[in-house]
């Protein structure tokens, strides 16, 4: 593999076209190593994003628990019932 990389190389050099091929191959280089680590950028923080929203879930579950009821209850108010119904 070595020995055609360096007749590739020659061959390259001999016609003249070893600038162009050279600036090929890093333009080829960079854009695939740009377009890896936005991927990776994109992935990290689509991740990170998930774990937050189930952390909040999670809490969120806790604390209904710890209540020890899921009733919601609204504020008290002062209305007097009419009728004293609790004998």
């Amino acid at each position: 593999m070595i020995v055609f990389f360096l007749l590739l190389l020659i061959l390259l050099a001999a016609l003249g076209v070893l600038g162009l091929a050279l600036k090929i191959a890093l333009a080829l280089f960079v854009g695939i190593t740009i377009a890896i680590v936005a991927v990776a950028v994109v992935g990290y923080y689509a991740v990170r994003h998930q774990l937050r929203k189930a952390q909040r879930s999670f809490s969120a579950s806790l604390d209904t628990r710890a209540a020890g009821t899921t009733v919601e209850v609204g504020r008290p108010t002062r209305d007097e019932p009419t009728i004293d119904d609790r004998y």
